[in-house]
């Protein structure tokens, strides 16, 4: 029976075809192939077997008085095979497992279809030398739809060549461009939709953070936002644009939390910010104990920090180092990275390990070049400390100078925001 219908179809959209070009006026070029038809583009539509889900869309969603009008418009309809998969794609089948437009929320398909419809002005596709015409440009373009809700994605067009892509889509638009006397009507494979996706975090404006702090959160898709959340703390926040967010750290955050942000249109995936595991921001209270070579050695500095108030100095010389204890064991597997900002007051390198004899063998650690002048944000994959080495547990870090040459004597070395995520 599918068969049956598919070659019915078929047959009757071929009957269309022919019976709309024989009509057309012997004396008005067929511009670049496409159908020409002294009925309107809201007419072509109606006429157009193969685009009768579409007809029946405008119908449930009460527009036919709406773009039925003598207005300039340019529609990109998908065809029926490719509106019915969109149907059966969202869910929207009967019982019998058919689509059932009948089934949209008419809200829904009111904004369905007017996100196929440019008001205004009528563009076609191809391109005949010589001939003059307004033509689809690549590009973005405003439909009804965003005249009605101006948060949603502009309709993105790419013309190459003459092949028309609609709304990112690879799939090429497989009609011909119908045109009658106030519009084109494109047929598409794939269904417009300007609904805006999820939201998308891709950056923070800084890697550590303390309350009171106001970060800039970088991303996709910032519309309509709800919420943006630190852990399960809501933040004040203000949606500077479509793809910026600033947003006030909440007074109860420790040193790590996860950062999600929420819109109308669904929740981003969470981004980390701080440290699981802070060893040393501005006090030593997670702090065991500590010893120090070759130079004065200051856990409470104050006098330059990477953030807060204090750091750990080091006036340094070449080899020195210091090696601190934890109060408490860290499985390395609950760790990706150890983080450590670190600042010189000349360029040199630094050996870091985690290893409890690092103090005793220097193929435990790892190294670091430092850039002098600027703070260096540092992250050392745990996977660099040579894990195989150190075990399932640790509770010490050790660094020393590694530059191997003569420093000029009072070389600093700051130490900030020790820890590890």
């Amino acid at each position: 029976m599918k068969n049956i219908y598919n070659k019915v179809k078929h047959i009757a959209l071929s009957v269309f075809l022919i019976v709309a070009a024989s009509s057309c006026d012997n004396e008005i070029e067929d511009i670049g192939g496409a159908q020409q038809n002294y009925n309107t583009a809201y007419g072509l539509i109606q006429a157009n077997s193969n685009l009768a889900t579409f007809t029946k869309a405008i119908k449930l969603a009460g527009l036919e008085s709406t773009l039925n009008t003598p207005d300039n418009y340019t529609y990109f309809v998908p065809n029926d095979a490719t509106f019915d998969a969109y149907l059966v794609a969202n869910g929207y089948v009967n019982d019998l497992g058919y689509p059932d437009i009948t089934l949209v929320p008419i809200e829904d398909l009111k904004q369905l279809v007017l996100s196929h419809v440019i008001k205004g002005v009528k563009k076609r596709v191809g391109k005949l030398e010589g001939v003059e015409a307004d033509y689809l440009e690549t590009g973005d373009y405003a439909t009804m739809a965003n005249a009605v809700n101006p948060d949603l994605y502009l309709l993105g067009i790419n013309v190459t060549n003459g092949v028309l892509k609609v709304n990112g889509s690879d799939k090429e638009a497989p009609g011909l461009d119908y045109y009658g006397t106030n519009g084109f009507v494109n047929v598409l494979s794939n269904v417009i939709e300007l609904t805006p996706p999820a939201p998308v975090i891709s950056g923070l404006s800084q890697v550590l953070a303390s309350a009171g702090d106001v970060i800039t959160i970088t991303g996709q898709n910032f519309v309509k936002v709800k919420s943006v959340k630190f852990g399960s703390t809501q933040a004040a926040f203000t949606a500077v644009s479509k793809t910026e967010i600033k947003a006030t750290v909440p007074a109860d955050f420790d040193s790590y939390a996860l950062i999600v942000v929420e819109t109308d249109f669904g929740v981003s995936a969470p981004s980390s910010i701080g440290l699981k595991y802070l060893l040393y921001a501005d006090d030593t209270s997670k702090i065991s104990y500590q010893w120090d070579w070759g130079g004065s050695f200051d856990m409470m500095n104050a006098e330059n920090v990477s953030r807060g108030t204090h750091s750990i100095k080091k006036v340094t010389g070449a080899w020195s180092g210091f090696y601190i204890g934890f109060k408490e064991t860290l499985n390395t597997a609950d760790y990706q990275f150890l983080k450590i900002s670190v600042y010189a007051t000349e360029s040199t390198k630094i050996l870091v390990s985690i290893h409890s004899k690092g103090n005793e063998d220097d193929s435990f650690g790892t190294t670091v070049q430092l850039i002098a002048g600027q703070w260096n944000n540092i992250s050392i994959p745990m996977s660099d400390l040579k894990l195989n080495q150190v075990g399932a547990t640790f509770n010490n870090i050790f660094i020393k100078e590694y530059s191997g040459v003569s420093l000029t004597p009072g070389n600093t070395i700051y130490y900030d925001d020790i820890g590890f995520l």
